[in-house]
């Protein structure tokens, strides 16, 4: 499921993707790991909203991993397959870092930190291209 938005407010979801990673950061020296978590995983699906809103118009407004469809186009296969193993390594972390009892521990936060930069870097770099057309 998808739906449209106007491209002009594709900026807007990365700077929700670069918020988050901050907050992630700053989760992290508080040593609220959860939270760290929490924040890495919406940094990535903003920053992949990004991108998609940029060239396509619009998001995936389903299931988190719908957006890999909408990405498979705009990146390389190289690019897509690394983007996907990161993205769904963090999509693993978000229901456990939000709905379950058990907490998260540093080196779980800083695994979804380091995705998310990851796909933030990448997405910024295929922007940046946009830019240039």
């Amino acid at each position: 499921m998808t739906r449209a938005v106007d491209t002009k407010k594709a900026m807007n979801y990365l700077a929700k993707a670069d918020n988050s990673l901050h907050m992630a950061k700053i989760a992290i020296e508080e040593r609220a790991y959860d939270n760290a978590a929490m924040s890495a995983v919406h940094s990535a699906i903003n920053a992949l909203d990004a991108l998609t809103v940029s060239y396509l118009g619009k998001r995936a407004s389903g299931a988190h991993t719908d957006v890999l469809s909408l990405i498979k186009g705009i990146f390389s296969t190289a690019e897509y397959q690394e983007i996907q193993k990161q993205y769904t390594s963090l999509l693993s972390m978000k229901n456990a870092s939000e709905y379950q009892p058990d907490l998260m521990d540093e080196s779980d936060a800083q695994k979804a930190v380091k995705w998310s930069e990851r796909i933030v870097s990448k997405v910024k770099e295929k922007l940046k291209g946009l830019e240039t057309k």
